[in-house]
């Protein structure tokens, strides 16, 4: 089983605010990728599979809401039955736009809480911050290619980082097939 990523955008027509290049390198390592867009009611929707594929999506979600209309409160059921249906190792959220942020972070916990257990999915949530990060206590950074800049993420679950080191990988020490559903009586018997 391939890792699975999964970003909560805001808008799709600045996804690559949130994916960069770095949902393509893990696409392009075998990562399974879904992008989700809350408000795509107004985008050329014949545009975005094209665009979401050059991010590494591999699967789109579009949502049907504008800009203003997005709430935290009305995204979260959303995004917490997304992530229970791709089961994501990984999530990453906008933290440009607060409901997005704040609707995934807040969906994130609720999936986790019912999920019960330290190797239940989804494992890790990270922020990708925009524009300056001052006071920002950056934990990842990506390097995409020799010449561009790294991409760089905050760590939100697990928390604290308690290492200090920054880290190179979102999927570090993550297992690719988590036994979360076997039983110890079945995991000993294997």
């Amino acid at each position: 089983m391939p890792f699975r990523l999964l970003g909560f955008a805001a808008d799709p027509d600045k996804a690559s605010n949130l994916c960069g290049g770095t949902f393509a390198r893990y696409a392009a390592s075998g990562a399974e990728v879904t992008l989700v867009c809350a408000a795509a009611r107004e985008s050329r929707r014949n545009d975005q599979v094209p665009q979401a594929r050059q991010l590494g999506a591999g699967n789109l979600i579009l949502l049907d809401y504008e800009l203003s209309e997005l709430k935290a409160a009305g995204l979260e059921d959303v995004f917490a039955d997304v992530i229970r249906s791709v089961r994501p190792h990984v999530v990453v959220a906008e933290d440009s736009h607060a409901a997005v942020r704040d609707a995934a972070t807040s969906a994130f916990s609720t999936v986790r809480r019912t999920a019960r257990g330290s190797a239940a999915l989804p494992a890790k949530l990270y922020l990708r911050p925009s524009g300056v990060l001052a006071g920002v206590a950056v934990t990842t950074s990506i390097a995409i290619g020799p010449q561009a800049a790294p991409e760089l993420f905050v760590r939100v679950f697990p928390n604290p980082w308690v290492t200090g080191l920054l880290e190179r990988d979102l999927f570090a020490g993550l297992a690719a097939d988590p036994t979360t559903a076997d039983t110890l009586a079945q995991r000993l018997a294997s």
